[in-house]
């Protein structure tokens, strides 16, 4: 099984992280915190590599591994190992290891897709239907289904100054 990603919006982190928790100060995710949440299931989209692809083309600049940039914000940043021993020593079940992972994505990602024109996305999705990491799997109707829930999010997102999120679950 692989990593799952949900994006979503929230005023600022500890927003983010009062959606998810389940009072047990773990993020869930948004799918189980119900309707409270606007919120897209992207599934294996990543924000860097497969998102990063999308924005590259709407852009219209080469993707690169730091053209989207996120903030951790969980597991705590205090808590994060910082050498290769620490890594070692972490429990099994750490969320370090495990997740789930919170990241917030930044403005510019946000801005980019609440730019684009409409007109565009058809073209845009297929050429991004086609990139590696979809292996063939991917058609251009369902990327432009798909792009057109990013860009109404980062939409809403932008209109009502939030931040995107991606929360991601193993």
């Amino acid at each position: 099984m692989g990593v799952l990603f949900d994006y979503f919006r929230a005023p600022d982190r500890e927003a983010a992280l009062r959606l998810l928790d389940q009072g047990d100060d773990v993020p869930r995710g948004p799918a189980t915190i119900g309707a409270g949440v606007d919120a897209l299931d992207a599934k294996g989209i990543d924000p860097v590599v497969i998102l990063g692809q999308l924005v590259g083309l709407i852009l219209a600049v080469p993707w690169s591994i730091d053209l989207v940039e996120t903030v951790g914000v969980w597991p705590p940043e205090e808590t994060k190992p910082q050498s290769r021993e620490e890594i070692e020593r972490l429990p099994e079940e750490s969320p370090w290891n495990t997740g789930p992972w919170l990241e917030e994505l930044g403005d510019r990602i946000r801005d980019a897709l609440a730019d684009v024109d409409d007109s565009t996305l058809p073209s845009v999705a297929d050429e991004w239907a086609r990139i590696e990491e979809f292996s063939g799997h991917m058609d251009a109707a369902h990327a432009l289904d798909i792009i057109e829930g990013f860009v109404a999010l980062a939409r809403r997102a932008r209109q009502a100054d939030d931040q995107l999120y991606c929360w991601m679950c193993l």
